[in-house]
């Protein structure tokens, strides 16, 4: 029961804190991009491990635009189809920078690792859902009792279904979790091995698309409100303040074409991601792409955080400052405005 209260008291903040963001995000116009780099100048190089589907939409665009080359970056590309994936290729070495999703970025800061976050690129309230099969017996979130539930463990699926649980009254323990990979989600509902999946965006439109009136899906938008953010390691960051400012010029570069160009970034967005454009358009409307650094993301942390430690998926840890995780220096001079986190 105290499981259940936590998370409608902190769902509650969050919903009312992140709907101003929201409000904010919209309301805020376009920074500068900066200065040009000088013509001639040698390009730095730097090894990108992003999510090449519609949750890095910026990044994507920015890479297929020539917005990094143009800012001096030489990037390579290492492409991931979700972002805890992408998180753990940087980790392990493969990429200086990565996009990710804050829960992962939260698990491997509880878990130890010093990371810095550059800044958020996208959020969105609508790219989680439980997706269940109705001969399964699941008409209503109560019906959920007892069935067999896929989620990805250590991502925004592990997140959302524990709050959705909780949000409607079904504790944890009441359902059976089966840990899968993202990609296996529509495969396994379809073969009957679970009765619905916590799933997110490319996946989430994927399965309802493939199963149409077979499945019901449950969305809250004042459960969690989902961001994708562009991460690396502090010590990259401290030795290398340079590149990130041209990074982050690039992606608000790409912040600006998405808005003001949303028909051709979609077209981008479906040949880089392979995704179909009815997808793509599908999804689109739900997301919010701007380059920021907001205090919501701060809250959300610091709330997930004592998720992760109220549900035994981390020991041994206190929730960390996340103040301290955050590089405010990059943003800070590419974009002023951008940077909302008060300190």
């Amino acid at each position: 029961m105290r499981k259940v209260l936590f998370f409608s008291a902190a769902v509650g903040a969050l919903a009312f804190i992140m709907a101003t963001a929201s409000i904010c995000l919209h309301a805020r116009a376009q920074g500068s991009t900066g200065e040009v780099p000088a013509a001639g100048a040698a390009a730095q190089r730097i090894a990108l491990a992003y999510v090449s589907t519609t949750h890095a939409v910026l990044a994507g665009v920015a890479l297929e635009e020539g917005y990094y080359r143009q800012e001096g970056l030489e990037v390579t590309a290492r492409r991931h189809s979700f972002g805890r994936s992408a998180l753990e290729d940087m980790l392990a070495g493969n990429a200086d920078l990565a996009t990710a999703a804050d829960i992962p970025i939260m698990m491997a800061i509880m878990k130890g690792e010093r990371i810095s976050i550059i800044a958020t690129i996208q959020t969105s309230t609508r790219d989680n859902a439980i997706v269940a099969r109705k001969d399964a017996g699941i008409v209503t979130a109560a019906d959920l009792t007892g069935k067999k539930i896929a989620r990805a463990p250590g991502t925004t699926s592990d997140f959302f279904m524990d709050a959705f649980l909780c949000a409607h009254g079904i504790g944890d323990k009441n359902v059976k979790k089966i840990d899968m990979k993202p990609e296996m989600f529509l495969d396994a509902l379809v073969s009957g091995r679970v009765d619905a999946v916590s799933a997110f965006q490319p996946f989430l439109v994927r399965v309802e698309k493939e199963l149409g009136d077979r499945v019901l899906s449950f969305y809250d938008k004042n459960i969690y409100t989902w961001s994708f953010n562009i991460v690396a390691r502090e010590e990259y960051v401290r030795r290398n303040p340079e590149k990130v400012r041209k990074l982050l010029r690039a992606l608000v570069r790409a912040e600006r074409f998405v808005k003001e160009n949303p028909g051709r970034a979609q077209e981008i967005v479906t040949r880089f991601s392979g995704l179909e454009a009815g997808m793509v358009r599908e999804i689109w409307p739900s997301i919010n792409f701007q380059v920021v650094l907001d205090q919501f993301l701060v809250l959300a942390l610091e709330d997930e955080s004592r998720w992760a430690m109220s549900s035994g998926r981390i020991t041994g840890r206190e929730v960390p400052n996340y103040l301290d995780f955050i590089h405010f220096d990059g943003l800070g001079s590419v974009k002023p405005d951008g940077v909302r986190i008060l300190r």
